[in-house]
Order: structure tokens, then C-alpha cells, then sequence
């Protein structure tokens, strides 16, 4: 019996042809694996910061905070003595409830920015808080007199913040809070 070179070697690279095709479907396959396993550790690692940030947000020290911004502000800013302080933020000699909040939201204004909180989460959550707190901080003029005095960059990421929350509640659709299962 004759064995042609050339059959064996069209044989063997059949094989390894096969072979890497094989290797490659496999690779593939982990890849997309990985993928996924990475985009559940995200969203692991986003629940886990948003369920952080919810609990500052839901704190007594908040919730104060955003009642004194709805309900005394526009009173405490007629005093002059307070009015003149705003300036100052945190050197002030009196306590400034409104720098509470605006801390906060600032830092929760970075993170939606950056990626690191999902921004439709927040906003499904937490978006009345958002806009009861940004639009009197910005008509009673202690957003202006802040950047006056800190800089055109204060409180950008919470402006962001209230700006993206306008444009999700401008293309929310009211059928997305239905519960799961019904039929609109």
C-alpha cells in the first residue's frame, strides 16, 4: 500500500484546521462568558453604591436638610447675617443646613456622570427629592452666590445632575410604573 505525502498532509491539515476551529468556537464562548460574568459584577458593584447612596439620602440628617431648603430657607435667607454668610459655605459661623444636601447631591451628581450609579435608578427613586431641592437652591439665589464667590464649577455635578433628571422626566413613559404583567 502507497501513502501520497500530500493526502497525509492534506489529512493533517484538515485536522488542525478542524482543531483551531474548535479552539476558536471555544474562546468564543468563554469570551462571551466573561462578558457576562463582568457586566453581573457591575451591576453587582452598582447595586451595592446605590443602595449606599439611597441609605444617605433616606438619613434623618437629609431629610432635614431637604425640609429646611422646602420650608426655611427663603425665611433664614431675609435675615442679612445669613444671606451675607453664603458666601462662605462651610466657614460660616452658623450652621448652613443647605450645604448638607448639596454636599450629597453633589457627590451623587459625580457618580451618575462618571457611570458609577446608574442614573435611570436614581432617577425612578429619587428624582422629586432631586427637583425640590435644586429649584429652590437655584431661585433663592444661593446657588448664584456660591459660584460667585467658589467659582462657575460649584455644584456643577448636582446641576447635571437635576438637568438629566429633567430630561428623564420630559421622556418617561407613565406605562413604564405599571406593575409587572398588565397590559396598557
Amino acid at each position: 500500500m502507497h501513502i501520497s505525502w500530500e493526502a497525509l498532509s492534506a489529512s493533517g491539515s484538515a485536522i488542525s484546521s478542524i482543531a483551531v476551529l474548535a479552539a476558536v468556537i471555544v474562546a468564543a464562548r468563554q469570551v462571551r462568558v466573561g462578558a457576562q460574568q463582568v457586566e453581573h459584577l457591575r451591576k453587582a458593584t452598582q447595586l451595592d453604591g446605590t443602595m449606599k447612596i439611597f441609605e444617605k439620602l433616606a438619613s434623618p440628617e437629609q431629610q432635614e436638610a431637604r425640609r429646611f431648603v422646602a420650608m426655611a430657607l427663603a425665611a433664614k435667607l431675609e435675615d442679612p447675617d445669613y444671606r451675607a454668610e453664603l458666601g462662605l459655605m462651610t466657614m460660616a459661623p452658623q450652621p448652613h443646613p443647605e450645604m448638607t444636601v448639596l454636599r450629597l447631591m453633589e457627590m451623587v451628581g459625580t457618580y451618575v456622570k462618571h457611570g458609577l450609579l446608574d442614573q435611570e435608578i436614581i432617577f425612578d427613586y429619587w428624582i422629586p427629592a432631586i427637583v425640590n431641592t435644586w429649584e429652590p437652591l437655584q431661585r433663592l439665589g444661593v446657588i448664584k452666590a456660591h459660584r460667585d464667590s467658589g467659582g462657575t464649577k460649584m455644584w456643577e455635578n448636582f446641576e447635571v445632575l437635576y438637568e438629566r433628571g429633567q430630561g428623564w422626566l420630559s421622556t418617561a413613559d407613565p406605562y413604564d410604573f405599571l406593575p409587572m404583567g398588565r397590559v396598557r
